[in-house]
């Protein structure tokens, strides 16, 4: 036997044929769907009537609404036999990959026409006559009986002559009857006569699909007569009833997405006076709406898809299953988009809520309008995000309510799995954006210590939080806790104190934050503590333990690995917490410690880990000829196109060639040698020894490293450069001022210090000024600038001209501080730190360089940036600046940091490290030499390597402008290598500090 099938009938009205009018043509009616047109029409009735005739069209069914078996002897199906058009599935070979869902191949008129008063009436076992509506020849019509109050009917048709009658029609005899196989009415001519005298006019669907029926008028029940409902099984109405609410809600969220655009969207856009500035609503509207355009449009034609097919089959829908399909497969792409950003928008939203009053009023102004329905800007662009939530849900209660044997228990769970894995796709967008907003909302909201300048470059492209959480602290009293919130950042671990005022969240650092280079985790395995809280009733008690609730907290270590200071005992309220911070401590460690390995700024390549060494009580007697000590100072130098390396320890001075500088010669054996320096320009080999300067040829020294000359020979090209201060200079320094090569160095006494300044020419050098510039203190070191010198001493530091030896300014400028309270904190900690000296950076500032602190001050020496100061990691000893990279030396680390923002970038760690004193005529360019303790400590004594440092390039970033130079960087490229700077402004300035001229 057959399965048992089911079948719609729909009545149709055709206007009779007219011709068209010139340069018209007939409309092609495609459906929507790439599985369109499967569906055949199974049978037409034609009933002529005066001024028109109508068409009843059978189509395939999706509704159980009755069983029929094909009796005849041939067992072929006639053309009104009701069975579901024959589906491959989808491994059939000839379904071309496709899915083959049905769908109606239905042409309706432009409108709707009763047909006469003489259409033929069915009538069987004394049934009532069922009749859509009659118009007699004369045009008078019959009066309609009063329409049932749940039941919504056209305004402008009149009622039926032969409309049921309550009195003569039983509804379990006509439901028996037409559900009946061996029921006369089961033929489906009968069928399709019923229904579509069932079916409501077509003007009442388009009402629907317009919007013109109220709120609860717009419901499947609420538009299908009663009598009609009643013939179904319980099943296909519910089934029915899903369908429509798909179609209806497609509907409300296509007119909510409209009235985003027309109610928010373009009022904000168009609004006079603007309602933010011109510069920024571009991309407010970008963050806020994103691709907001393109769903609407995807659904535009999604809707209209269901609306066409409603029209064909209503009452009784087939299946949407196909139109469904296509548009899931083509707005994917929109919606996973849309829903990974919907997180910073409603961020960007809520921000700007905050902070713009003509935002708010605006938003205020769109609220109010009634279309809205007093809904806000949040509830409209959040719609896309539960969308395809809500459609798969109903689609599931429509499988639900599909029986087994229909195509569509076969193809919706296909498109349920579609929409499934996409919605479980996007959760980890979701959650990426969300844990974004959160790190955004603590960027805006976070506040560090008054006074200090703290750039985490928070808003950099690859900054994420990894972690936030509520940790808790002991009170130095031991009984007392405080709860703090700990926010770990890919680069920085932050501890901050979170107050919620007027809705907003603001995190007060209470500690510096620490880079995750510098973070060392201590052991998570301590046993738990106990926690009693004081309240007002056992504060009293709460020292003895008394009366107070206790609750187990579970301890661990975080410190700063360059500080000893800087140890933190923390607590999590339970195990699982502690453990949870173990993992994403160690985690982000490991990131952090990946990107920096791959993104060095430094590289640092061993050039000699055998042949210095220092001495141990490893070290024999008979081995002690082989120590050369301690490593002091360092240059290179190109003579005769070949590359050499000298290094001074503190036995004597050695060379190398660069070829193989594993195997070292020593030409001098002289002890307390401080400073070297070659300059092959003038064949000279500068070196402090024994608080004197002195000179060699560089080539004779070339010469005695390979055994060409003899000591002797090379002791003759010996010149004594300070004569007069044999015995009291401790340091000197090569450079160029004002265009020219110079030499300065210092004569120290016992309170003060004079300034010499030499001119290098090739066969000797000219003093500039004999008697050099006095400075009243102990000057520890000096700098070239491009026109003056910096000189760095115990009370601070001079900017001098040594041309003219009457120009003297200290440097901070503090003059000021008695009136500003921020300036005199700033000078108190500048007087008690030690001075290390000075750096150029853009926008006409320098960045004065303390052991633990740097200040910016502008080109008339006064602070600049509030008074702000920026605080090391480290307590330096020494600095090296490579614009725009600031390396702080100290001891066993080295600090890098951006000059003009002050930001940390990295680390770098080895027992002994330090840099080795140089100086040339480059300045702040090229390679340096640094020490670090070797791998080797044995009978020999402790190995020292001695390292050289490149400064690297982000070669995705250079720009032919600034070539080898990251684009980021390019407005450093400003910055001189021989630390000048241009002008940026044409006031006049103090000659002093007329360094951008």
């Amino acid at each position: 036997m057959e399965p048992r099938r089911t079948q719609s009938a729909q009545a149709h009205i055709r206007s009779p044929s007219q011709p068209l009018p010139p340069g018209a043509r007939q409309p092609d009616h495609r459906p929507y769907g790439a599985m369109a047109g499967l569906l055949s029409v199974h049978s037409v009735l034609a009933v002529p009537g005066q001024g028109g005739h109508r068409d009843r069209r059978l189509s395939g069914s999706s509704a159980d609404l009755y069983a029929y078996e094909n009796n005849n002897s041939n067992n072929s199906p006639s053309p009104s036999t009701s069975t579901y058009p024959q589906f491959q599935s989808p491994s059939s070979p000839n379904n071309n990959s496709q899915f083959a869902f049905p769908e109606p191949q239905l042409y309706r008129s432009s409108s709707a026409n009763a047909y006469g008063s003489n259409a033929n009436h069915h009538n069987h076992h004394n049934t009532s006559v069922i009749s859509t509506g009659s118009m007699t020849a004369s045009g008078s019509g019959g009066v309609r009986k009063p329409a049932r109050q749940d039941t919504i009917t056209p305004d402008n048709v009149s009622e039926m002559s032969g409309g049921f009658s309550e009195e003569y029609f039983d509804r379990n005899q006509y439901a028996a009857s037409v559900t009946s196989v061996n029921s006369p009415e089961r033929s489906p001519t009968f069928r399709t006569e019923v229904f579509a005298q069932l079916s409501l006019d077509q003007d009442t669907i388009k009402k629907f699909q317009e919007g013109k029926l109220s709120e609860n008028d717009e419901e499947w029940h609420r538009l299908v007569d009663p009598e009609a409902r009643a013939a179904l099984p319980d099943k296909e109405v519910k089934r029915q009833s899903v369908l429509f609410e798909v179609i209806k809600s497609e509907k409300d969220y296509v007119a909510d997405l409209e009235l985003l655009h027309d109610v928010f969207l373009r009022p904000l856009i168009e609004a006079q006076p603007p309602i933010m500035q011109p510069d920024r609503i571009n991309g407010f509207i970008h963050e806020v709406f994103w691709n907001f355009n393109d769903i609407l449009a995807r659904h535009l034609r999604l809707s209209a898809a269901l609306f066409e097919r409603q029209q064909d089959q209503h009452p009784i829908i087939q299946s949407i299953a196909d139109i469904i399909l296509e548009a899931t497969l083509s707005f994917r792409e929109d919606y996973e988009s849309y829903i990974k950003h919907y997180p910073l928008a409603e961020a960007r939203h809520r921000r700007e809520m905050r902070r713009n009053p003509a935002y708010q009023e605006f938003l205020q102004r769109c609220t109010s309008d009634k279309r809205t329905k007093k809904r806000d800007l949040i509830t409209f662009i959040s719609r896309a995000v539960t969308r395809l939530p809500r459609l798969k849900l109903l689609l599931e209660t429509v499988l639900k309510h599909t029986p087994e044997d229909h195509p569509d228990a076969e193809h919706l769970p296909i498109i349920l799995g579609i929409l499934g894995d996409f919605l479980k796709s996007t959760q980890p967008g979701i959650a990426a954006a969300e844990s974004r907003v959160k790190f955004v909302s603590f960027c805006e909201n976070v506040t560090f210590r008054k006074g200090e300048l703290i750039d985490m470059d928070l808003y950099g492209e690859n900054r994420t939080m990894v972690h936030l959480g509520t940790v808790s602290r002991k009170h130095r009293s031991d009984y007392t806790w405080i709860d703090l919130t700990a926010v770990l950042l890919d680069h920085y671990f932050i501890l901050t104190r979170e107050e919620v005022r007027e809705e907003v969240t603001r995190y007060y650092v209470v500690s510096r934050p620490i880079p995750l280079d510098f973070l060392q985790l201590g052991p998570f395995i301590g046993p738990p503590e106990s926690r009693r809280d004081a309240t007002s009733e056992n504060k009293a008690f709460l020292n003895i333990g008394i009366f107070a609730d206790a609750r187990s907290m579970y301890p661990f270590l975080v410190s700063d690995i360059s500080s000893e200071e800087r140890r933190y005992i923390l607590y999590a309220s339970s195990e699982r917490e502690r453990t949870k911070w173990k993992e994403v401590l160690e985690e982000a460690k490991m990131l952090r410690a990946a990107h920096a390995d791959a993104n060095k700024l430094f590289a640092f390549e061993v050039l000699s880990d055998d042949y210095m060494r220092e001495r141990t009580v490893l070290v024999s007697g008979s081995a002690k000829k082989a120590i050369t000590g301690l490593l002091v100072s360092a240059t290179t130098f190109i003579l005769d196109d070949r590359a050499y390396i000298v290094v001074a320890t503190q036995l004597g001075v050695y060379v190398a060639f660069r070829s193989d500088p594993s195997v070292f010669t020593r030409i001098l054996d002289l002890s307390k040698v401080t400073m070297i320096t070659a300059l092959p320009k003038y064949d000279r080999f500068f070196l402090l020894h024994n608080k004197s300067v002195i000179s060699y040829s560089l080539r004779a020294l070339t010469d005695l490293a390979q055994n060409r000359i003899s000591a002797s020979q090379f002791e003759k090209t010996l010149v004594k450069l300070t004569p007069k201060a044999a015995g009291r200079v401790t340091f000197f320094r090569v450079g160029r001022l004002s265009g020219k090569d110079m030499l300065i160095y210092d004569e120290r006494s016992l309170v003060n210090t004079t300034i010499h300044t030499v001119e290098l020419r090739v066969g000797g050098v000219t003093e500039i000024n004999k008697k050099g510039s006095y400075v009243p203190a102990i000057v520890t070191d000096a700098q070239f600038l491009a026109k003056h010198l910096a000189v760095i001493s115990d009370r601070g530091m001079t900017i001098i001209d040594p041309f003219n030896i009457l120009t003297v300014v200290t440097v901070p400028d503090f003059t000021k501080s008695n009136q500003d309270d921020m300036m005199a904190a700033l000078k108190e900690k500048c007087d008690s730190s030690k001075t290390l000296g000075i750096v150029p950076v853009p926008n006409g500032e320098f960045m004065c360089i303390y052991e633990e602190y740097g200040c910016y001050i502008h080109k008339h020496g006064h602070p600049t940036r509030k008074c702000g100061f920026v605080r090391w990691e480290i307590k330096a000893n020494t600095f090296l600046f490579r614009a725009p990279y600031l390396l702080l030396f100290g001891d066993n680390f080295v600090e890098i940091r951006h000059a003009p923002t002050g930001q940390f970038r990295q680390m770098i760690q080895h027992s002994g490290l330090k840099l080795l004193e140089q100086t040339t005529l480059e300045g702040d360019t090229g390679e340096f030499l640094m020490t670090w303790k070797g791998e080797k400590n044995d009978e020999f004594g402790q190995s020292h390597a001695v390292v050289q440092a490149l400064e690297t390039r982000d070669l995705r970033m250079t720009s032919p402008q600034s070539p080898g130079l990251p684009a980021a960087e390019e407005e450093v490229s400003a910055v001189s290598l021989h630390r000048s700077i241009s002008a940026i402004s044409a006031v006049p300035v103090d000659p002093l500090w007329d360094e951008w001229s």
